[in-house]
C-alpha cells in the first residue's frame, strides 16, 4: 500500500543553471517590476 508520500522531481541541469545565473535573475526581476509598475499605473 502506498504511504502517500511523494517525492519532488529533481530539477534539470538547465533549470539549475537558470536558478543560479545572476544575469537571468536580474532580467526576470526587472521584467516583474515593470509589469507591476504598469498594473499600478492602470489602477490609478
Amino acid at each position: 500500500m502506498n504511504s502517500g508520500q511523494r517525492h519532488a522531481p529533481m530539477p534539470t541541469t538547465t533549470t539549475r543553471f537558470f536558478r543560479t545565473f545572476v544575469p537571468w535573475q536580474l532580467i526576470k526581476f526587472i521584467s516583474i517590476n515593470l509589469k507591476m509598475i504598469r498594473m499600478i499605473r492602470r489602477s490609478h
